[in-house]
């Protein structure tokens, strides 16, 4: 082996360690082929430089790109840096961002934005007689698609965090586990020189490699929730922090396109949607917290399918051309979740899906009845929804793959009923009033059968079953003692009566015994 071959040995070591042979194949054929993988010139055996790969020259006889320090900055920058935590958001967020920009970043034009806010605007006035929570203290806004990414990524980034590491967790040890297969040599190579400058050396480069996964998957669900979103709160889930109401022109308008219903009609609608969630969310503020809460804990105990992550670890192939522009394959998560639930797990996730359900009809029968006499097309408009909720609304279209799980809809139109009839029995402020606190909330068997809940008289209430209860244990005594140490009992207080003949309860015939 000659001096110069030897640098060459252990790059291409590296890359089939790392990489594997059929990925390593490639970037030496690229590197080697002078911009054509296949045609076999340009080789190293030639001792030319390696034309192929941009910004790269090459020295003759030199067996290795010139620049190759450049490649394994790459290389680093994409393995070594993990960020501030188990998904590398500094990759997701980009990832979204050129998602979207590829997709079409729906910038609205001056026009579409003035129509925007004046639907909010209108939609305000007609919402002021129909509920009795203020409007929010921000402004009404405006949004393209990458303006919806930056506002909704922080709180995106919260519900994904969790599992997020949970699944770093598994996809390092199934990491590990593969390159403790790889010859002695080159895990000491990983660990030593080739990837010097990633801290932590070979831990930290599987680490890094994780996180830049996790970072391109999450920012791919991002960019898929930017292009559906219609503002701040779709589906029940409160995406954007404080107080304000937002449309995104570009996602109103490719709903309406299929609806046969005149495009301000629908952006109308939907801007009364949006204007009620968000007077919902600044006006009760125990809401938001209450739902992300529940999503955190419930992805915070999600079970990761360890098979499954190795198999899809040794499936994993980079494409050379994603390799050297830093970008990171993509990962299907629907398979690596074990959907075996524990009993605290189905319990938050039925606590889950009824507050959102409960939030989502809200909305519903506040819009109606607000655009009941104003809309031409409401009830049409309203089944649309409906209809997007149960088949592509974005919590389930997203969150199932990236955090675990999937909200049934199913109870949505429920919910809706159950919020019109409160608001005829008990009117607009009794309706918005059980808004005050959780415990005031219907159950879910409620919207099962609302004349449980309706008519509390024919049932007895949580209040008066814990009563029943504390009496009932006050007034037992199994050990025929008294529950107030050794004092007599009275008559009719715990204990049963002394049997009488004459009919008095206080004496007894002598005669008798």
């Amino acid at each position: 082996m000659t001096e110069n071959s030897q640098p060459r040995d252990e790059w291409e070591k590296m890359l089939r360690a790392v990489l594997g042979d059929e990925a390593a194949e490639e970037i030496l054929r690229s590197l080697t082929s002078g911009g054509d993988a296949t045609s076999g010139s340009g080789t190293a055996a030639s001792g030319g430089a390696f034309p192929g790969l941009p910004g790269m020259g090459g020295s003759a006889g030199a067996g290795m790109p010139a620049d190759i320090g450049l490649v394994m900055n790459q290389i680093r920058a994409m393995l070594g840096s993990s960020g501030d935590g188990p998904v590398n958001w500094k990759i997701g967020e980009q990832v979204a961002r050129d998602t979207v920009n590829k997709a079409g970043p729906g910038l609205p034009t001056a026009a579409a934005g003035d129509q925007a806010r004046s639907a909010m605007d209108v939609a305000s006035l007609w919402l002021d007689p129909v509920t009795v929570f203020d409007p929010p203290r921000g402004p009404n806004q405006v949004w393209s698609r990458l303006d919806w990414i930056a506002h909704s990524l922080p709180t995106f980034r919260k519900l994904t965090a969790p599992v997020g590491a949970n699944l770093a967790r598994a996809f390092g040890e199934a990491l590990s586990s593969q390159l403790e297969r790889a010859p002695e040599e080159m895990r000491q190579m990983l660990s030593g020189g080739m990837l010097g400058g990633i801290p932590g050396g070979l831990e930290g480069m599987l680490s890094g490699m994780t996180a830049s996964l996790l970072g391109m998957q999450y920012g791919q669900g991002l960019a898929e929730l930017a292009q559906i979103s219609f503002g701040t709160a779709d589906a029940g889930f409160p995406l954007v922090e404080g107080e304000t109401a937002a449309l995104v022109p570009a996602n109103v308008s490719a709903f309406a396109e299929g609806l046969d219903v005149d495009a301000r009609e629908v952006e109308l609608y939907v801007a009364v949607r949006e204007q009620a969630a968000a007077r919902l969310f600044s006006q009760v503020p125990w809401l938001r917290s209450t739902i992300l809460d529940a999503v955190a804990a419930y992805a915070a105990d999600i079970a990761i399918d360890t098979e499954a992550i190795e198999e899809k670890v040794r499936e994993l192939q980079l494409d050379p051309e994603q390799l050297m522009s830093g970008q990171m394959p993509q990962l299907d998560m629907n398979e690596v979740f074990a959907f075996t639930r524990t009993p605290a797990q189905q319990s938050t996730l039925e606590r889950l899906e009824h507050i959102v359900s409960l939030v989502a009809g809200w909305v519903s029968a506040v819009t109606s009845t607000a655009v009941a006499a104003q809309l031409p097309h409401s009830m049409k408009l309203s089944e649309a929804l409906t209809r997007r909720e149960v088949t592509e609304a974005p919590s389930n279209r997203v969150f199932g793959p990236l955090v675990g799980f999937d909200i049934a809809p199913r109870r949505l139109r429920e919910a809706a009923a159950f919020w019109a009839r409160a608001a005829r029995e008990r009117g607009m402020e009794g309706r918005d009033a059980l808004w005050k606190h959780p415990d005031l909330l219907p159950l879910p068997e409620h919207l099962d059968d609302p004349d449980r809940f309706f008519s509390p008289e024919e049932q007895p209430s949580a209040l008066d079953e814990e009563l029943d209860a504390f009496l009932e244990e006050l007034l037992s005594n199994s050990d025929g003692g008294t529950p107030f140490g050794d004092a007599p009992h009275e008559p009719g207080f715990g204990t049963t009566p002394p049997p009488s003949v004459n009919g008095d309860s206080g004496t007894t015939d002598p005669s008798a015994s």
